[in-house]
C-alpha cells in the first residue's frame, strides 16, 4: 500500500526543480524533476570522494524512455544520463547522471 497518487504529485511539486530535458521521444522540454546529490559509495582509493548526482523524473512527463546520453539541463548545470532506474513506487524514473 502506497500513497495515493495526489499524494506523490504534492511530493513532487514540493521537492521538484524546474529542468530541461533532451531525449526520450523529447526536444528541449521545460518539465520537472528532483535533483539528488549524495556521496557516491565509499570504496577506496583515489576518487573516494566522488559522488552520485541523479534526478527523480515522473513517468507521465516522458512519452518515452530515457536512454545513456539525453540531457538535462538544470539549475546545477547539464548533464548527461548514464544509467536508468524505475521506481514504479512513486512513478518515476531514477536518472544517474554525470556533467556534460
Amino acid at each position: 500500500m502506497g500513497l495515493p497518487t495526489a499524494g506523490l504529485a504534492t511530493i513532487h511539486r514540493t521537492l521538484a526543480d524546474p529542468i530541461i530535458y533532451t531525449g526520450a521521444g523529447v526536444v528541449e522540454k521545460p518539465i520537472t524533476g528532483i535533483h539528488s546529490d549524495v556521496p557516491a559509495d565509499t570504496f577506496t582509493g583515489a576518487g573516494a570522494t566522488a559522488r552520485h548526482v541523479s534526478f527523480e523524473i515522473q513517468f507521465v512527463d516522458l512519452p518515452g524512455i530515457p536512454a545513456k546520453g539525453d540531457v538535462i539541463v538544470h539549475s546545477t548545470g547539464r548533464w548527461a544520463v548514464i544509467d536508468r532506474g524505475k521506481d514504479d513506487s512513486v512513478g518515476a524514473w531514477i536518472l544517474s547522471v554525470a556533467a556534460a
